[in-house]
């Protein structure tokens, strides 16, 4: 039996009397440990919904107050305790009561079998394929957190595959293309284009299409 099924069998006003007062001798020294763990998960998980940071901030105060060294894993595992038990998510509890819901389902329809009421144990079976696929819709949004991004100044633009240019060869290029453009609507003849071009030191000169002589 793990810590939460013995909680689950204590009565509710001495676990409400620990935590409190923070003091039972009915309850064994572990188990207390454990509860206060729980309580201060439930109280993290008010303000602190990512069950990873929430794992760090347990773990801070359980060994600043028990003085125990708690690793990620288990913190992590009292949070799903906490929300088990004292019911502070709603998809958590949902998943615990339609699963309840369908176990109970099933009694009735073997009942109704025996009864040979065939069309009130399918009704019953029905009715409890529903509740189990309910439950597995609340189980699967326990685990749709949102992504975590990791943003670090030691991550380049190269290591994820893009390549590095100048930014002078970019400026360099634009200003080029003003140039060329610039030139390029000059009323000159192409020869003086082109030496323009070349005073401008652009060496894309020969971009410049020879300009059809209308008058041939």
């Amino acid at each position: 039996m793990n810590y939460l099924e013995t909680i689950e069998k204590l009565h509710p006003d001495i676990v409400h009397h620990f935590l409190q007062t923070g003091e039972c001798k009915g309850i064994p020294v572990e188990v207390q440990l454990f509860l206060k763990q729980i309580q201060w998960a439930a109280e993290i998980y008010e303000y602190e919904r990512n069950i990873t940071r929430a794992a760090r901030l347990l773990r801070s105060r359980i060994m600043a107050l028990q003085e125990k060294d708690v690793d990620i894993r288990t913190c992590k595992a009292r949070f799903y305790s906490a929300i088990s038990y004292f019911n502070v998510d709603n998809n958590v509890a949902t998943k615990v009561w339609e699963t309840d819901y369908a176990n109970k389902y099933e009694d009735l329809a073997k009942l109704a079998i025996s009864a040979d009421e065939y069309k009130t144990a399918k009704s019953c079976l029905d009715a409890a394929h529903e509740c189990r696929l309910r439950a597995s819709e609340a189980a699967d949004k326990e685990n749709a957190w949102a992504p975590v991004f990791l943003i670090s100044n030691e991550v380049t633009a190269e290591l994820i595959g893009f390549n590095k240019r100048s930014l002078k060869v970019i400026a360099k290029k634009n200003n080029d293309g003003f140039y060329i453009n610039l030139i390029d609507n000059l009323p000159v003849e192409k020869e003086e284009k082109h030496r323009l071009l070349r005073d401008a030191d652009i060496v894309d000169a020969e971009i410049i299409e020879e300009i059809p002589d209308h008058g041939e």
